[in-house]
Parts: C-alpha cells; sequence; structure tokens
C-alpha cells in the first residue's frame, strides 16, 4: 500500500491522490483570488464565489478515500480493543462489511440526488451534476478500497505467507 503501487487499487488511489492534489491547488488559487480582490481592489469575482464551494467537496471526500486507504482516518478502536482476540477477526470482517454497505447506500442515493438535480450555477453556467456527482464518485472509491482491505486481511487471515506476514495498520488481531 506503499508508494510506487502498481496494483489496481494503488493506481486508484494515485488516480484520487492526484484529482484532490489538483482541486486542492485550484481551491487554494481561487479562494486567493477572491481574498486578494475584494480587499486590495474592492471587487468580488461571481465564478470566485461559486467554484471553491464545487471544488471543496470533490477534495473533501476524494482524499478522504485516499486517507482510508492508508489508514490516515481518523477511528476508534475502543470496543474493538476489548472484545476477546478469538472474536477479533470475525468484528473486522463485520466492520469491513458494514464500511462497505454504508458507501454502497451513499452511493446509491447520491447518485440518484446528483442524476435528478436539474439546475445550474448562475456564474459557472455549468450543471449542479458535477458538483453533486462527487459524493458518488468518492464512495465508489471508497468501496473499491473495501474490497481491497477485504482481501488483504483474507491474506492475513488464511495466508500468512502471501501476504508477508503484514497486519493492517491500526488494527491488532
Amino acid at each position: 500500500m506503499g508508494n510506487g503501487d502498481k496494483s489496481f487499487f494503488g493506481r486508484v488511489c494515485s488516480l484520487s491522490d492526484i484529482v484532490a492534489g489538483i482541486a486542492f491547488g485550484a481551491l487554494c488559487v481561487s479562494v486567493g483570488i477572491q481574498v486578494a480582490a475584494r480587499y486590495i481592489f474592492n471587487v468580488s469575482f461571481g465564478w470566485a464565489e461559486e467554484f471553491p464551494l464545487f471544488v471543496f467537496l470533490w477534495v473533501c471526500f476524494i482524499a478522504a478515500a485516499s486517507a482510508y486507504r492508508q489508514n490516515s482516518h481518523l477511528g476508534i478502536s475502543l470496543v474493538f480493543d476489548r472484545l476477546p482476540k478469538g472474536f477479533r477477526k470475525v468484528a473486522r470482517y463485520i466492520e469491513l462489511l458494514l464500511t462497505f454497505c454504508l458507501f454502497l447506500a451513499i452511493f446509491y442515493y447520491e447518485l440518484d440526488v446528483a442524476l435528478t438535480m436539474g439546475s445550474s450555477f448562475v456564474v459557472l453556467k455549468f450543471p449542479k451534476l458535477y458538483y453533486f456527482i462527487g459524493i458518488p464518485t468518492a464512495a465508489l472509491i471508497f468501496m473499491l478500497l473495501v474490497v481491497e482491505k477485504f482481501i488483504i486481511q483474507v491474506k492475513i487471515d488464511f495466508g500468512r505467507s502471501q501476504a508477508g506476514g503484514v497486519e493492517p495498520a491500526g488494527k491488532k488481531v
């Protein structure tokens, strides 16, 4: 799961990182332009009001998916750590299944919202579909990464020699 990962999941994560990085750079530039225009030149650009809203959603959700893969997300292991060691493996699979189901539901309902969004941005003049499609896109990436974590967990639990005995970060098995 490190740098230079040539697997399908590694490429998905790398593409997500690139998209989130470009979007974050565009967000910073557009907000900087708006701040300079307002406070130095006493003018305001309409596009610089709408564009950061659009990009912020994409940055947050796509970067969160990448953080999930790298185990850099916020997690609470209080309950997991108190489980009997024999049940922790089962709990890990239940966790992955519930996580997958959560993102499947998010994907389904947010895709419906995005596809039924008929209006456009006032100044930028592009459909709000492009704004709202960021959430189901990120949910799809999350689901792919949950599948990867499931595969890794199976390799750890049932084939230590194949996985090299590596345990997922943040989880004690």
